[in-house]
This record gives structure tokens, sequence and C-alpha cells, in this order.
């Protein structure tokens, strides 16, 4: 937890950026060159945009220096002699200032931007909020906006760490809580309007090391099957759950039986919208194996290919996952076939 002296700090900073224009450099379009910025706050981005170490007195001339003290007592910045660099980058996400580590394998503290997605089925939450697989706050600080109170649960501790400077950051601290553990452990017993999930989603064959914030077991719905199994204890009798993930299928369509059990497990009207469709293929494949923590990215692939045979896969869909509880468990499934979006629903007995 932070002192208050800290948040105070924080909200300082964030409307210092928003002041500074460095959202319009945030915001635009991977490849585009970004728009400058004005004068001296030019080296926000080259600290936070492009990554580059910058001189502490270059820096002191946008940022108060008791500002630039607590934002490295915090370990935002990083001081070597007379340079300053940071170990995260800044992102901007629907009007919310986050930090986040730079992307790489080693993450621990990731954002990708999946959370968009995601954060549009949150926007308006109301009632008690739970945001499981929180990370650095995306969802959560989203729904505080507007929700009585928001729940986060993470299990990576510098996530948890970072949240809380994110809530800071934008005045949220005082309507969220962040407890670290696994998923629905640490609310065990209690009860929510809306949870919401962005877990590791990525299939991985078996054997395989791969980042903890994508590994979503060997069909990639490892964690959804256990959040879909704690509904029943953890949603109140209207409340709903909201999921990002992806599920391996066909050309010809995802394969839906693992979401048919989860309903007729936990009672559960399960409404699956597919709204891409990779081939198991070319950049799809590279980019999958490519972040393996392993050394031989030959056998990586292979191991791939294989996995994915073994189970009769071609094509990986992304999707967003709406639950609620039901007497009479049902699966409403949309995604592309090649010609046409199919639609089906389905009785899940």
């Amino acid at each position: 937890m932070l002192t208050s002296k800290q948040e105070e700090a924080l909200f300082q900073w964030k409307n210092l950026l928003a002041e500074s224009g460095l959202e319009r450099v945030l915001s635009r379009d991977t490849g585009t060159e970004p728009p400058p910025l004005a004068g001296r706050f030019a080296v926000l981005a080259r600290l936070f945009d492009e990554g580059l170490e910058t001189e502490r007195h270059d820096l002191r001339t946008c940022v108060p220096d008791e500002l630039l003290l607590i934002l490295e007592a915090l370990g935002l910045l990083n001081r070597v002699k007379n340079r300053v660099a940071s170990p995260y980058r800044l992102v901007v996400h629907m009007g919310l200032w986050l930090f986040c580590e730079k992307v790489s394998p080693g993450a621990r503290a990731y954002y990708g931007s999946d959370s968009f997605e995601l954060s549009r089925m949150v926007l308006g939450a109301q009632g008690n909020v739970l945001d499981l697989c929180s990370g650095v706050g995306p969802q959560a600080l989203l729904a505080a906006r507007t929700a009585a109170r928001v729940t986060a649960v993470e299990i990576e501790p510098l996530a948890a760490e970072l949240f809380w400077i994110n809530a800071a950051m934008n005045g949220l601290s005082d309507k969220v809580e962040m407890l670290t553990g696994d998923l629905l452990e640490p609310v065990a017993g209690r009860k929510f309007d809306m949870i919401s999930c962005n877990p590791p989603f990525l299939p991985v064959p078996p054997g395989i090391r791969y980042p903890g914030f994508a590994d979503g077991g060997s069909d990639g719905l490892a964690i959804v099957r256990r959040v879909m199994a704690g509904l029943p204890d953890a949603l109140t009798p209207q409340g709903r759950c909201e999921v990002v993930g992806a599920v391996l299928g066909t050309s010809e369509s995802p394969n839906l039986a693992a979401f048919k059990k989860m309903a007729a497990v936990s009672s559960l009207n399960i409404i699956v919208d597919c709204r891409t469709r990779e081939e198991l293929e070319g950049k799809c494949l590279n980019q999958l194996a490519g972040m393996a923590l392993e050394d031989n990215a030959e056998s990586v692939e292979r191991s791939y290919r294989s996995h994915f045979m073994s189970l009769g896969a071609t094509h990986l869909y992304c999707f967003l996952l709406h639950a609620v509880r039901a007497p009479t468990p049902t699966l409403c499934a949309s995604y592309w076939d090649g010609q046409n979006t199919s639609f089906r629903v389905e009785p899940c007995p």
C-alpha cells in the first residue's frame, strides 16, 4: 500500500502527464510518426514512448524535484549518476494512465491489446465488481469509475504493486481493493454483481515452458474452466461474468465442446462471440512458439505442430465470453466460418 503523500504525488504526476500532451503520443497508431511534444515535455516522450535514458536535469525542467524523488523512490524511475530511465512503459487505456512492464516473454506485469475488447464489456459497471487476473488494473480501474466497489485479484506481486500505483495515479484508490492470490480463492464466500477476467489463454504444448501471463494450458481454456466452475458460488442471482480468451478449432468452426461442458456443469447460459480467426501457420504459429521460454526454436515449433495435429486444430479463434446463472444451461456461439457469420444455440444437458 502507498502512503497518502505518495498517492497525492502520483495524482499530481497524472495531471502533469495530461498537461504534457503525452497521451497523443502514446495513443498514436503503431508505425506512424509521433506528434511533437511542446518544449520542456519532450523528455517524457523519450522516457515513456521511446524507452530512452535522459539527463536528469532535463527531466527537472518539467517535473518538480519533490515529485521526481517520489517517482524514484517508488521505482518508476531509475537514476544512474546524472541519467534517468524507466523500467516501465506508460499506456493510456480508455482514459486511464497505466504503468506496465515493457513487452517481453519474461514480463510479469503485462498489458496487451486484448484488454480493450474486455474493457468495453465492463464500461458502466454497477454494484459489487470482481476483476480476476487483474494485472496492472485496466478492467478493475475502469469499472471503479461507476461501480460501488471493485475487488481485484492478481497472483503476481509486481503486477499488484503497479496496480496500486495506477489506482492512485488515476484517483481511484478509495474505490478498489487488491488481493494477491489465485483466482476466486481470496474471495471465497463473497458474491459479486459482475466478474471480469482477462486470463492467460494461449494454448501451450505439454512440457513447453511459457510466460505465466499467457499460458492457458493445453487448449488455452485451463483458467477459463476454473472461473466458470466457481461462478455459481461467486455470482449474485442476477450477476454476470465477462471473459476474453482464445479457443482452438478448424476452418469451419471453433471447438465448442469445452464450453458446453462448462455450461452444463455450472448451470450457466454462456455466449461465446468469436471475433477473429487465424490459421495456425505462418505468423500466428511463429508468434505462439516465439513466446516460449525455451532455447531451441525449431524444437518448440515442432512441438506446436504436433500438438495441434493431435487435437485436430488448424485455427485459433479469439472470443469474448458472457455467462450468467441459469436453470437450463445453454450455449450460444457466433463465429466466422470463412463465408458467413454462423450462429449456434445448443442446450447443454
